[in-house]
């Protein structure tokens, strides 16, 4: 389809401000300012290290309080089971089964949290609709807290590189995953605005600068395989059946594929330090990912819960998200996952190269998806908010003149 071409002016204004005369309801403002509250508590998490330090143990709660409630306000429950909604049903008998695994290999409960996030993420973003002033109003929001954290926040705390009040690498895909959200809002403004265009390329440059200062190689990739996808990548390509789906299954049960091939491979002594990072390509996640592994093979379908000790890192990290699905909780909650990600991603296939903004965010996804071969940072959540307004972007429609999500008015 033909997208109008969209901008950020005086038409926009006027544009948006008509709709929201004309179609915002309650449950608009109310999913709004929901988001609104995830979004003001991940500025603070990451601008806030003693925020972060009180909040860390509650993150997952309150972002699945704050996910409940704009389901419980956009859908009805028992409509969708009178009507036998086949990703509603698959949502609850996730979460079913989730608790259920959790009591029965007796798992700390953090980590149910983590999981109905994600997948609450995934549901409620085909179900809510995601109007043109949410989308501008969300995205004016990351460009004002990254213009903050470029030019005070970032300033401060690494002003001394022997002393740093956050983390290296999450310091870099802090700047990069939030960067991936500008990147969506910008591309919408492109068409009309060019100078837009500027502010995109320097802003790569930065996020590229800062990936290689803080010698990040997920923020690199993240970055490097968003280029890939959104600007080498042709977006006839998206169209392509065949390409598509691989790309999906690439950035899902391919992960699987890498952890077993990264294992294969670091059994033969093959090693080097990579160009930038000054780091050696196999430092341990082998010997995680292996001790991982001898323990989840005795428990598929329970999955082994985080009630367990391991003996090749200092703490419990997967650092890889598709793994860490499979095995904390089990095959069939991956199985269930991989329904709700995949009917989301097919919904979305059919006319997304004229669909600007859902093209950019659908690079955008697959990036974090990439990037989380090395690491759990696309089920963090902390990063929630990132991951839901790029998935509702995704389903959004602006360049048909709906109202709503793609597929619906």
């Amino acid at each position: 389809m033909e997208g109008k071409k969209q901008g950020f002016g005086v038409e926009t204004l006027k544009a948006c401000s008509k709709e929201i005369k004309e179609n915002m309801n309650a449950k608009d403002i109310g999913t709004t300012a929901l988001m609104l509250c995830m979004f003001i508590f991940y500025t603070l998490t990451f601008f806030v290290p003693r925020f972060y330090g009180l909040t860390e143990k509650y993150v997952g709660l309150f972002v699945f309080v704050m996910l409940i409630a704009i389901v419980a306000i956009n859908i009805d429950p028992f409509d969708k089971i009178r009507q036998k909604d086949r990703k509603f049903l698959a949502l609850i008998l996730l979460l079913g089964l989730t608790g259920i695994n959790i009591l029965l290999v007796k798992s700390g409960l953090g980590c149910f949290f983590v999981m109905a996030d994600f997948a609450l993420i995934w549901y409620a973003s085909s179900e809510i609709r995601f109007m043109k002033w949410q989308f501008y109003l969300i995205g004016a929001c990351y460009v004002a807290m990254l213009i903050y954290w470029f030019f005070g926040v970032y300033t401060w705390m690494f002003a001394d590189y022997t002393s740093f009040a956050m983390n290296t690498n999450t310091a870099a895909t802090f700047t990069v995953f939030s960067m991936l959200c500008v990147f969506v809002f910008l591309d919408a403004l492109y068409e009309k605005h060019k100078i837009t265009g500027l502010f995109i390329t320097v802003a790569m440059v930065k996020c590229l600068q800062i990936s290689l200062y803080h010698r990040s190689r997920g923020a690199f990739i993240m970055l490097l395989v968003f280029i890939v996808l959104r600007f080498i990548v042709p977006a006839s390509f998206w169209e392509k059946k065949g390409f598509y789906y691989t790309v999906c299954a690439l950035a899902t049960l391919g992960s699987l594929a890498f952890v077993a091939f990264y294992i294969w491979l670091g059994t033969t002594g093959v090693n080097f330090r990579m160009p930038f990072f000054y780091k050696n390509i196999f430092s341990g996640r082998e010997a995680i990912w292996l001790e991982f592994w001898e323990m989840f093979r005795h428990k598929p379908l329970t999955g082994i819960g985080t009630g367990v000790t391991i003996t090749s890192f200092f703490e419990f990290n997967v650092h890889n998200a598709m793994y860490n699905i499979l095995v904390i909780h089990g095959v069939p909650v991956f199985g269930l996952m991989l329904y709700l990600m995949f009917t989301t991603w097919a919904r979305n296939r059919e006319g997304i190269s004229g669909r600007k903004v859902a093209c950019c965010a659908l690079a955008a996804v697959f990036s974090v998806c990439f990037e989380s071969f090395f690491d759990v940072d696309l089920i963090w959540t902390n990063y929630s908010i990132n991951m839901l307004f790029l998935v509702l972007a995704l389903n959004s429609d602006f360049q048909s003149g709906k109202s709503g999500y793609y597929g619906h008015e």
